[in-house]
């Protein structure tokens, strides 16, 4: 089960409806946390700079400063600050920047609030991307290039080291190579589906595997790509899978939406 419940959190709430931020505002403060909340960009960043703050829930379409452009000034200042995105213009060009620009996942609206709620609980455990290939360049080279949009990654050469750090619970996605020797892609996969880790994986692969493909597309919950993989699209699959549904996580919450 997705464990998110790891001490208070520092949440910013940027919204020009003052309904949903309400709403969002009340929903975690009944479950302990702080909530700041701003009704525009420019109240956002003055109070990003004045209070310690562990993650922001921002709307992308307001007045003045959009959710994106914020989006752009906290990842100068603080490249490491998870920020996740809402908007009921999902077909928009700026959801695809902000998928490609760092934001930790985009939430659709209208959505359910239980789902919201863990999403962002979890993005304020800044959670890594654990990254795991048996060539260890290749590994690396991912981890220097997922760093330059702010997403923190560690690379693993084998699928027992993998297995490892996923166990720490430091890490919400997987992106890993499918053939590997040892332990290959479908295997661990098939290991961190029955361990109950609620990580999601992206399966990757150089070669047309169509026998592995299909086993790692039977476990489920996966996203398969083509090597080589331009860290634009690379970067969007990592926000898209951290945005879907996990294990109902401890707040509780269902069913109201905005």
């Amino acid at each position: 089960m997705e464990d998110v419940a790891l001490g208070p959190a520092r949440i910013l709430l940027v919204d020009d409806e003052e309904g949903l931020r309400i709403t969002l505002a009340a929903n975690l403060e009944l479950e302990g946390h702080t909530v700041l909340e701003a009704s525009n960009g420019e109240e956002a960043l003055r109070l990003l700079g004045e209070h310690p703050v562990d993650v922001v829930l921002s709307d992308m379409r307001m007045p003045g400063l959009h959710g994106v452009d914020l989006l752009r000034r906290i990842k100068q200042a603080r490249p490491d600050m998870p920020v996740v995105l809402m908007t009921a213009f999902t077909a928009e060009e700026l959801v695809e920047d902000a998928l490609a620009e760092g934001a930790f996942t985009v939430l659709p609206k209208p959505f359910d609030v239980a789902h919201a709620l863990d999403t962002i609980l979890r993005a304020a455990r800044a959670p890594q991307v654990l990254v795991v290939d048996d060539t260890e360049p290749v590994a690396r080279a991912m981890v220097r290039a997922l760093s330059t949009v702010g997403l923190r990654a560690r690379a693993v050469y084998s699928g027992e080291e993998a297995l490892t750090w996923l166990r720490s619970g430091d890490f919400d996605v997987c992106v890993l190579d499918l053939v590997m020797p040892e332990m290959s892609g479908p295997e661990l996969v098939a290991k961190v589906k029955a361990a109950d880790l609620s990580v999601a994986v992206i399966a990757m692969s150089g070669h047309v595997v169509p026998e592995l493909l299909r086993k790692v597309a039977a476990q489920g919950a996966v996203v398969c790509m083509t090597k080589p993989v331009p860290l634009r699209e690379l970067v969007q699959a990592i926000a898209r899978v951290r945005g879907q549904p996990r294990a109902q996580g401890p707040t509780g919450t269902q069913g109201a939406r905005n």
